[in-house]
């Protein structure tokens, strides 16, 4: 059919048959160990992936077969720790519970505790004014019943002393008159 369609190609062009048949042979061989090189590459390809699937199937075999053990040990711990896990999760939502009434006990504790300190602070501090305002007055009440008398006494004691002790100093000095003039006496006569 390639030869009919070549031929008839080459006549209406008009180009003599036996130059037309030779180049149209040279194609045709050509075209046909191209097409044999094709086959072979092909039929190659087919064989080495079907040497590749086969390893591969192979080596997916043996992993199956050794991941299997792996598998089926953590597939029992699993299913062992299933309930176990469970079991924690609900420790952990009591205890979580639990420390959060405690925490709320201790806030309420604490709130009560801080309201009684405030309104012993305020007792106290009532109390430290009451005290500093008692001294105030039991010092402005001995400052005018006590101190006030004593240094007017004071006052009159050392008026006293210093009238003395001017009487003293007067009678000396009337007797050192008194010798001086003897003695004058004396040395006149």
């Amino acid at each position: 059919m390639i030869n009919a369609t070549m031929l008839a190609l080459t006549m209406a062009a008009g180009a003599p048959s036996s130059a037309v048949n030779g180049t149209m042979l040279a194609f045709v061989i050509v075209a046909a160990v191209a097409i044999a090189l094709q086959t072979l590459i092909l039929y190659a390809l087919y064989k080495t992936m079907n040497q590749a699937s086969t390893r591969m199937e192979n080596m997916i075999g043996r992993l199956e077969q050794q991941s299997e053990p792996v598998l089926s040990t953590a597939h029992s711990i699993l299913e062992d720790a299933q309930p176990k896990l469970a079991e924690i999760t609900s420790n952990l939502a009591e205890s979580t519970a639990l420390v959060r009434s405690h925490v709320s006990q201790l806030a309420e504790a604490t709130g009560e505790i801080v309201d009684r300190a405030r309104v012993q602070a305020a007792r106290l501090d009532e109390l430290v004014t009451s005290t500093v305002d008692k001294f105030e007055v039991t010092t402005d009440f001995v400052q005018h019943s006590v101190i006030t008398p004593v240094r007017r006494l004071l006052a009159v004691v050392q008026a006293v002393s210093a009238g003395v002790s001017f009487l003293r100093a007067t009678r000396a000095r009337r007797k050192a008159e008194n010798n001086n003039s003897g003695v004058d006496e004396e040395m006149f006569i």
